[in-house]
């Protein structure tokens, strides 16, 4: 060691310089960091730990699709109902009313719907909707009879869906179905449509949907069409038919 101020050479513990007097700053020498030994991971503790997350997010999965089916069940929009009926199309109704359990009625609670519809049995909702102010219920079942006494057609029909406007939904403009091709699976057929059905009719041999909606012409007029879907019992794609509705037909 050697002293900053006169240069004397020193003994490397001195704290003082024998020659000058001059006080002699020790350097601290640095201790050696410890390394941290790092700790092993626990594999089978790991893959514990992700199969249980693993198991629970199937759970919740499977908790959700139970709730959605408990909805659905609980959740009675009318179609269930028809499509039971429908399959005693052909048959006596009263064998299709013991057989089914359902219990129908030969007049509406609603007076407008005994007003505006024909039919000889219905099965309607509890809960009511207004149409331009005047009460119907959110659905009915509609059944119509032969002379026999055999059922021939059952309709579904949803009433919510004019509940905003009685000409049904509103469209960017008026649906063609020109090209869409005989046969064609039903699925494909309503990505062209893209409004839900006002009613479903079910009869011997074809299921018919009907749609109704408005779209704004080049005059800005609000024009009302009635769009009906004909499919055959596979569900595919039989024809169709458009027709404008006027203030005069409604």
């Amino acid at each position: 060691m050697v002293c900053k101020k006169c240069k004397e050479v020193l003994p490397d513990d001195a704290k003082v310089c024998s020659c000058c007097g001059t006080a002699i700053k020790q350097k601290k020498q640095k201790e050696p960091k410890e390394k941290k030994e790092k700790t092993p991971i626990d594999k089978t503790a790991l893959l514990s730990k992700i199969k249980l997350v693993g198991v629970i997010a199937v759970l919740a999965v499977i908790l959700i699709m139970v709730i959605v089916l408990i909805v659905n069940i609980l959740v009675d929009d009318g179609t269930d109902t028809a499509e039971v009926l429908s399959e005693y199309i052909g048959e006596d109704i009263l064998d299709a009313v013991n057989e089914s359990d359902i219990k129908i009625a030969d007049e509406s609670k609603f007076t407008a719907v005994n007003n505006a519809m024909k039919f000889d049995y219905i099965v309607e909702a509890e809960d009511s909707v207004k149409v331009d102010g005047i009460n119907f219920p959110e659905w009915v079942v509609t059944v119509c009879l032969n002379e026999e006494n055999e059922i021939v057609t059952v309709t579904h029909t949803d009433f919510t869906v004019c509940k905003k406007n009685h000409k049904g939904q509103e469209a960017d403009g008026e649906i063609n179905l020109d090209n869409v091709k005989t046969n064609q699976k039903y699925k494909k057929v309503i990505k062209e449509i893209d409004l839900d059905p006002y009613s479903i009719t079910y009869e011997n041999a074809f299921i018919t949907y009907t749609y109704k909606y408005y779209y704004e012409d080049e005059a800005e007029n609000e024009q009302a069409v009635r769009l009906t879907v004909t499919y055959n019992k596979n569900m595919e794609y039989q024809y169709y038919n458009s027709t404008l509705i006027y203030p005069s037909d409604i």
